[in-house]
This record gives C-alpha cells, structure tokens and sequence, in this order.
C-alpha cells in the first residue's frame, strides 16, 4: 500500500496488473478500506491462523526443541489530538502518541526465526501483556509445554510479579536480573569455566525457589574469556541448565538479538511500522488499567478472607474480623470507582482495520521468505536479510513475457560478479516454490545486459 495518489502508484506498480488482473493499479485509500473491511470480517484471525501453522509445521520438521523469544515494539503516532504518550528509546524519549505491539518468534534449531504471535495494546504497556496475549489461548500454551524449551524475555519482565505468574503458567523462561554480583563473594560455586571464573546456581528466594525444582538464579561472569573477570551478572530462569548451557549463558541470552532484535528491524525497514490506521478512540490510560487490575485481585483477596470468616463459629472477635475485612472489600471498590472516575479520557488508536491485517499479513509473508531461503544450499542465502533479497531480485525491475499458462519474468542481472551469483541462488530459490499467478506458472530468469560499446 504506496503512500502517494493514484497516478504515482500507477507509475511504480510494476507487474501489479499481472497479478490483479486489473489494468489500472490500485490506489492507497482503495487497499486501506478494503482492508478495514476484510479486517472487520474476520480476515486477520485467518492469517494469525496461517501463521501460527507456519511456526507449528516447521517446528515439528526439526529434531529438538526450539528457543522463543518475547518483546515489544512501539511505534510512533504523530496527532494533534490529546492522546495517552509514552517514551519511545530510539526518538530520545520524547512523549508520543503511539500503539504498541507486542511480538513473539520462534527460533528454529540450526534454521531461521519465525514470527509466532501478535499482539496490539496501548501505549507504554508493559511487557506483560504480550505474554499474556500470547499465552491468553489454551492450545497455544499447550504447545509452548510440548515444543519450546526456553523462552527469553527482556528486561521488562523480569520482576517478581511477573516471573511469578510465568512460574504458575510453567513457562521456561530466562531473563536477566536487575543487580549485578561481585564474583569474589562465591567461594562454593557449582562449577568454574576453563579460566576457573565461578558459576553459581541456586534457588531464586524471592519467589520461594527450590534447589531441585526451581526457579533459579544463576549468576555468571560479565566476561567469561577474561581471566581476571570480577563482575558477574545474575539470570532468573525456570530451567534447569546443562553444564555446557551454563558454560555459554551469556550467548544464549545474547541470541535475543539475531533472534528478535534483528528481526524487528528487518520488519520495520519493510514497511511494518507505517500507520494505515488513524482511527482513535477515548480510552484511559495503561496505568489506570494497570492500578484498576491491582484493586481488583485486592478485593478478590479479602473477598476470599471474607469466606474464610464466615466458615468459621461466630464469637465476638471473629464478627470484628469479619466485619473488619468487609470494610477492606468496600475499600478497594470504593478506590476502583474514585481511580476510574479520577482518569483522563485521551484518544488511542483502535485496534484493527487495516493496520492489523496488515501487520498479520507482513508476518505470514515474512515467515515464508524465511522458509523459502532456508532451502538454499548458499549459506549466504540462507541468512539473508530482507532488505539484501529486495536490492538483489525484489526490488529490481523486470520484463514479463505472457505466454499459454506460464509468466516469464527476466530480471536484470546486476553487473558485480558476486552480486550476479547471489542473484542467481535467490532465483533457484523462488523457481523451486513453483509460484502461480492467476493460473500460470511464473518463472524468474537473469537477463544479462549487454556490454556498453566505447567510442
């Protein structure tokens, strides 16, 4: 979906026509509210579906089990409305009205990373909630038991409510702590890698953890090839770590760049950050929810120590405890009123539409590229970039030849030696998919150009 008019999309839509069967190309505002419509019916839950066969499908293709990784992704909304802010890291902070997305791969052993779910919340929403959007499903979760053997979480879910609730779920997870350790202090370590630097693992005591059970801290050294290391850094995890995976910690953690990091940007230098959605709505804000939540698990605690009393023979100091955590469950309703009566409505942007089925499609298409180069035999190929597979055979012009039941696109080779071979590994790529387009077979050929004469 071009941002520009009818005529400037006209201008760069390329074999659009082939593939619509429509001699005029598209315009912005026809694809968006086709997409609102299609979202509106339905149409995203399809593709989340398609996706989520992806992940599934390739997954039960490999020997083992696979890495998940869990973060967000805000993305700016620029308005003139009062809308809820929220900082956002790489435009120094500044306060912007914005949608955050929540977003969850799935690293393949030895493969590519794929997108596993999507979620959409409001602005400044922690990662919790794309946790739990993603474990919000009792299928999904069950899978996740079957099939994922860690699941790396960033900072932003490492506190011990949140470790918690992933303890009571039985999520694998894996974040790091918020304090450092001093390697000095442990003179019992559980084990010394090759440059006798001290591996603690014991039970994380905030959340009650058990030596044999878990959870556990694991604290190793900041940097684990020099000798005189004195810094350590200390991980929360529920999994119980081989010697070998302990040795390596560092690493495994650090695989949430290539994994999730990378990844991000690779979508967003496509286009997955663009608005196509300008709805808005008045909502409060993320931290009225958050404090409202906090309220309610309150009173549903006195509530339960209200039951509790009411079990127990009546005597005059149980009708003072009684009555006494009765005033506590009218308290916390009372507060939840006065917070949501208390809170600003601003304007939000409304999930769905356009924007939405539009993330979900950029996942599935990201996915199955991802598959596609997974099948080279050029290693290059295989770890490509989105953005290199667009300058080298995407983004290049072609001459399309119509034939009975078939499409001939001859792309220009490009004129480096290097460039031009991995031109050609990307073309045995997309041939081997036997693509289609409106009943014909396409085929991709290199058209090479022919030498300019020199006076």
């Amino acid at each position: 979906m071009s941002p520009s008019s009818l005529t400037a999309a006209a201008r760069h839509a390329g074999a659009e026509p082939l593939w619509t069967g429509r001699p005029r190309a598209y315009a912005e505002s026809t694809l968006r509210q086709a997409a609102d419509r299609l979202d509106a019916e339905g149409a995203w839950a399809h593709v989340a579906h398609a996706v989520r066969a992806q992940v599934e499908g390739a997954v039960a293709k490999v020997d083992g089990e696979v890495i998940a990784h869990t973060d967000m992704l805000d993305q700016p909304y620029f308005t003139k409305k009062l809308a809820h802010a929220a900082p956002i890291g790489r435009l120094g902070n500044r306060l912007l009205g914005c949608a955050y997305f929540g977003l969850t791969t799935v690293a393949l052993p030895g493969g590519p990373t794929l997108f596993a779910h999507l979620s959409w919340h409001k602005p400044a929403a922690p990662l919790r909630d794309a946790l739990e959007d993603l474990f919000d499903d009792e299928a999904r979760l069950g899978w996740w038991h079957e099939h994922v053997r860690l699941h790396i979480v960033d900072r932003g879910a490492n506190g011990d409510p949140v470790l918690r609730w992933l303890w009571s779920w039985e999520v694998p997870y894996l974040t790091i702590g918020h304090r450092g350790a001093e390697l000095w202090r442990f003179h019992a370590p559980t084990l010394r890698n090759a440059h006798a630097l001290p591996i603690v693992v014991r039970p994380d005591r905030r959340l009650g953890g058990d030596a044999a059970d878990g959870p556990w801290e694991v604290i190793v050294p900041a940097q684990p090839d020099d000798p005189d290391a004195t810094r350590g850094i200390r991980f929360r995890s529920a999994v119980a770590f081989t010697e070998a995976e302990l040795l390596s910690l560092n690493a495994l953690y650090k695989s949430r760049w290539p994994s999730m990091e990378n990844e991000l940007k690779a979508l967003q230098s496509q286009g997955f950050g663009r608005n196509r959605t300008r709805r808005l709505e008045l909502v409060v804000s993320r931290g009225t929810d958050g404090e409202v939540t906090r309220l309610r698990e309150r009173e549903a605690r006195w509530r339960g120590k209200v039951r509790e009393l009411e079990a127990e023979p009546l005597s005059g100091k149980a009708v003072g405890r009684l009555i006494a955590a009765a005033g506590k469950v009218e308290q916390a309703r009372a507060k939840q009123a006065a917070v949501v009566a208390a809170a600003p409505l601003k304007h939000a942007r409304v999930e769905g539409g356009a924007e939405r089925l539009g993330k979900w499609l950029h996942l599935l298409v990201h996915n199955a590229m991802a598959l596609a180069l997974a099948t080279s035999p050029d290693e290059e190929v295989r770890v490509m970039a989105p953005t290199t597979v667009g300058e080298l055979l995407l983004g290049q012009s072609a001459l399309t030849v119509v034939e009975t039941e078939r499409l001939t696109m001859w792309v220009d080779a490009l004129d480096a030696a290097e460039d031009r071979r991995r031109q050609a590994a990307l073309v045995e790529v997309f041939n081997n998919l036997g693509l289609r387009c409106r009943g014909s077979a396409v085929l991709i050929h290199l058209h090479q150009r022919p030498a300019e004469r020199t006076s």
